[in-house]
């Protein structure tokens, strides 16, 4: 059987939910005689003129996220009529649960979300924003998302076509850290921190509304101070992200890993946690259905 896996790179997370087709190749020809062809493209519309002249059984959508939702339907309604008896999973590259796509699930078998609701009949409701978070945070903590929203209406009848992929867990570099060779002897870091917490904001100049919530958050570490070594801030693009090195330096020699949330519900942050032992405390993740599962309440 042969796979195409088409679409665009431009950001590391669409890259990294390639990452698994690529190091996994072997065994997925090995045991599924599954052959991936991969091709990269930035839009839709070549998306679509590379699904015209080629012939595999299943094909792998992955799209960037700033194209409109009028011109997805378009092309992938078209894609569907050239070819109605090949396989079409659509790669949803949104960060939560919600999408600007869902109307795409007529045309597609199967929408792929790497985090999305455990009660599909949730995606019925309308929240404000266009997730469960987002309308949290509008009604209990009075944030104007200025007309902020990921959100669309799932035709009906086809909730079940919304399924659960593969998150950030899956990333090559995760992977490495979890799995080294066994002649690697693993040094344990000194763990010098007690609670770290780095967000970026975006830009200043445009901000969003999970600037305030973020810095709600770090500002709810400051009592700890007096009695904690905390490694946090809450800066904009334009003040100077933490550099990389340094964000890494801290996460490995930290106790704690407090990870709000931002656009999406899991974010890197949570899997370097537990690459570098680190206790992670978020929200409650209890109302979604991610894969590989690091979020189980009461025990994790």
């Amino acid at each position: 059987m042969k796979a195409l896996l088409v679409g665009c790179t431009k950001d590391q997370i669409v890259a990294a939910q390639q990452e698994p087709f690529i190091y996994n190749q072997k065994l997925l020809r090995s045991q599924l005689d599954l052959k991936i062809q991969h091709v990269q493209v930035e839009t839709f519309a070549d998306i679509s003129e590379v699904c015209k002249t080629n012939d595999s059984d299943v094909v792998f959508l992955l799209p960037d996220w700033r194209e409109t939702a009028e011109n997805a339907q378009k092309i992938i309604k078209t894609v569907r009529e050239d070819n109605p008896n090949r396989k079409l999973i659509f790669v949803d590259p949104f960060a939560q649960t919600s999408s600007n796509y869902f109307h795409l699930l007529p045309y597609v078998d199967c929408l792929l979300k790497r985090q999305r609701m455990k009660d599909l009949s949730e995606y019925k409701q309308q929240f404000i924003g266009g997730s469960m978070f987002t309308d949290f945070v509008a009604k209990q903590s009075d944030f104007d998302l200025n007309g902020w929203s990921v959100a669309s209406e799932v035709p009906e009848g086809y909730e079940d076509r919304i399924a659960t992929g593969w998150n950030l867990g899956t990333a090559r570099r995760f992977v490495k850290v979890l799995r080294p060779p066994v002649f690697w002897p693993k040094r344990p870091e000194v763990k010098d921190i007690d609670i770290f917490c780095r967000l970026a904001l975006g830009s200043q100049q445009k901000k969003e509304w999970y600037c305030q919530y973020r810095i709600a958050a770090v500002e709810a570490l400051k009592p700890l101070e007096s009695d904690y070594k905390l490694a946090t801030s809450a800066r904009f693009n334009e003040e100077g992200l933490i550099p990389r090195r340094q964000y890494l330096r801290e996460t490995k020699s930290s106790r704690i890993v407090f990870s709000p949330f931002g656009w999406g519900e899991n974010c890197w942050r949570d899997f370097e946690a537990v690459c570098y032992d680190c206790l992670l405390v978020k929200p409650s993740m209890a109302h979604i259905d991610t894969q590989p599962n690091i979020f189980i309440e009461g025990e994790t």
